[in-house]
């Protein structure tokens, strides 16, 4: 069976208590709940997933770059902000599935989130802000963003607001997790009168700091802020609250419905990093690190993820066919009537089983093997066996001067090189699949490193290569496991924070060199000048600065 969603339910000793998946989960669990249950969501090859986790919630469409959810279910004091019926009796209706493109990128209240929970940063539409009334859950961020629009009384549900006390320094902000293109936005005030005042202004600010002011009367009625000009924002920040009386009393803020649609992110052309100076890397940002050198979101279904990098015209490539056979073409970035018309590239399988199709001829790679296919093969495809199990081709290529055979490489095969010790934490083998000393090349080497289990340095003590470029991509990691990975120049050493099946760009002037919170793998590629392996440049730990 094919699924894109999986559901448990999950005691606090974490016995699961009901498990499904599949394409659209719609079940009712027949027990009643426990202090310390929680719901757990598992999506597969989505950033989005439609949650309904109770009949008294709203269904809401819920973002998340995590593959990995959880709702615990509110028991006593936090009851006050849901419905008294949500979550009670031994009869539960939950549903939860993959929605389709329409859903996921049209235009809607795309704040909308009642499943959304006080202080968790992990999935999104999240409300947050820097005052909460007497720190009480009828007056908690996320209220404003159920649903519920209720707002002639207050106190607990339906009436619950978000609302900061009897002053003007509100903060509050709501964050879409990613960019999102906005058009108006809908304010429902607490009007519970003549007990509420309420806020005749409020200016609603973007990431680009631009701020456009909502003006307010007094009115149960939602009240419209249309933008006058389309935003794109991952978040919105309200600030510069404006009561309407003084000295100041009561104003809450029922409901903000936000209409706009989030931006789908075109993977599937490829994207051109040019060369950068280590003069002035040693200014870049964090920010500005990622955009030159950090590789995300490799492997989404049934697409070709390409990024080609000026330093040596190198090719990274993650392919994850699921449902679609996927096939390598030449084009303009190229200037070539087929992708390996001048090129060579590498291959190594991480996920499930698949099928690489060479001018007609299939290559079966099992999880970790490996293929090199020289230049001028026309034909190269890539499909999958098994759905629910799909591969990933990770692919490196470079520039190529003569054809040399195709030849498939599996994990037993790799020449095996161990290095390392316990004591200094980078115990590890080396599995070289394109040397020299295994195979013909142009220029392409490429290889997995697998730490063992203790073990979370490599590459260690760190070097450098002029003569050749590298990219790294980390795997096997967990989902909160993260490895710090180390670049730049000896003396003006940097760091981007990688997670698992991102990759790196490393130009020939920087360190490569990293640590995990445990074990991991990576996979290596590198072309240019030589391919001998151990022509390096140490540096020592001492004259790293």
């Amino acid at each position: 069976m094919i699924f894109t969603v999986e559901l448990s339910i999950v005691n606090k000793d974490a016995k699961v208590l009901l498990s499904q998946k599949g394409e659209n989960i719609d079940i009712t669990y027949e027990k009643e709940y426990q202090e310390g249950d929680k719901i757990v969501i598992r999506k597969k090859d989505s950033d989005f997933v439609a949650l309904k986790l109770d009949d008294c919630l709203a269904e809401s469409i819920v973002f998340s770059e995590s593959s990995t959810l959880e709702f615990e279910i509110p028991f006593g004091n936090l009851k006050r902000g849901y419905d008294q019926n949500a979550f009670s009796g031994n009869s539960h209706h939950i549903k939860a599935y993959e929605p389709n493109d329409d859903v996921k990128y049209g235009y809607r209240n795309i704040a909308l989130n009642s499943h959304d929970r006080r202080g968790q940063k992990r999935y999104f539409p999240h409300a947050y802000a820097n005052l909460v009334t007497r720190e009480d859950v009828c007056f908690f961020e996320r209220n404003a963003i159920d649903g519920v629009c209720e707002n002639k009384g207050h106190g607990d549900y339906p009436y619950h607001s978000w609302a900061g006390g009897a002053r003007e320094d509100l903060e509050y902000y709501i964050d879409f997790g990613t960019d999102v293109e906005i058009e108006k936005v809908v304010f429902y005030l607490r009007a519970d009168f003549p007990h509420d005042t309420y806020w005749k202004a409020v200016d609603v600010e973007f990431d680009d700091g631009t701020r456009e002011t909502a003006n307010f009367v007094e009115t149960h009625e939602g009240q419209e802020l249309v933008l006058s000009d389309k935003k794109i924002t991952r978040k919105i920040h309200l600030t510069n609250f404006k009561q309407a009386v003084f000295p100041f009393s009561w104003a809450a803020l029922s409901q903000i419905e936000v209409y706009g649609r989030y931006i789908k992110e075109d993977l599937s052309k490829m994207e051109i990093r040019c060369a950068s100076n280590p003069k002035d890397v040693k200014h870049y940002t964090t920010e500005r690190l990622r955009e030159e050198f950090h590789i995300s979101k490799l492997f989404t279904k049934d697409n070709i993820r390409m990024v080609y990098s000026h330093i040596d015209r190198i090719i990274t490539a993650g392919l994850m066919p699921v449902y679609q056979e996927l096939k390598l073409v030449g084009g303009k970035e190229l200037a070539s009537d087929y992708f390996l018309e001048r090129r060579e590239m590498g291959c190594i399988n991480i996920g499930g089983k698949g099928i690489i199709t060479i001018d007609g001829v299939d290559y079966e790679l099992n999880p970790r093997d490996g293929i090199y296919i020289g230049m001028g093969n026309k034909e190269v495809t890539f499909k999958c066996v098994d759905s629910e199990n799909p591969p990933k081709f990770y692919v490196s290529s470079c520039p190529a001067h003569k054809s040399y055979p195709i030849v498939k490489i599996d994990i037993t095969k790799a020449k095996k090189v161990p290095c390392g010790s316990v004591e200094d934490c980078n115990k590890r083998v080396i599995n070289q699949y394109i040397l020299p000393e295994v195979m013909k090349s142009c220029q392409l080497s490429m290889g997995l490193t697998q730490l063992e289990v203790g073990s979370n340095w490599n590459t260690m003590p760190s070097h450098t290569h002029d003569r050749r470029m590298e990219v790294y991509l980390y795997l096997d990691m967990g989902e909160n496991d993260a490895v710090f990975h180390m670049m730049g120049e000896p003396d003006e050493t940097r760091h981007i924070l990688m997670h698992n099946e991102e990759a790196v760009i490393s130009p020939s002037w920087s360190i490569h060199s990293g640590v995990g919170t445990k074990n991991y793998s990576f996979i290596w590629a590198m072309c240019g000048e030589n391919q001998e392996f151990d022509d390096m440049d140490h540096i020592e730990n001492k004259d790293l600065k």
